[in-house]
């Protein structure tokens, strides 16, 4: 799909702002990464400036979408999409450390 027709496209999966209820005009709407099976949109609203992700995927069966809501601007969800992947084992990693220094944990409730 050529740029244009995305755009047009991720309209018609998404008119509104799940937040007012406005609706999205094209000049607010960003494709921030692309490749031959999916794209990446950022969508904000003109009205309340919620801002939207949408990855849209082509899949054997047809076309698939998600969207989050978020709180994030477009080059902050470019940023994290750029960053490498969390792993089980990170998370894993990480919790070990947190119940092995009780400090830790005291710190977080403080703040």
């Amino acid at each position: 799909m050529i740029q244009d027709q995305k755009g047009q496209f991720s309209l018609r999966l998404i008119q509104k702002c799940p937040v007012c209820g406005s609706d999205y005009t094209e000049g607010r709407i960003e494709i921030l990464d692309e490749d031959e099976k999916s794209f990446l949109v950022y969508l904000s609203c003109g009205f309340c400036s919620s801002g939207l992700i949408v990855r849209v995927m082509t899949l054997p069966h047809g076309l698939i979408g998600n969207a989050i809501l978020t709180d994030l601007a477009a080059p902050e969800v470019l940023s994290f999409s750029e960053s490498p992947t969390v792993l089980g084992n990170h998370v894993l990693e990480i919790h070990e450390l947190i119940n092995k220094d009780s400090s830790f944990i005291e710190k977080m409730r403080r703040n």
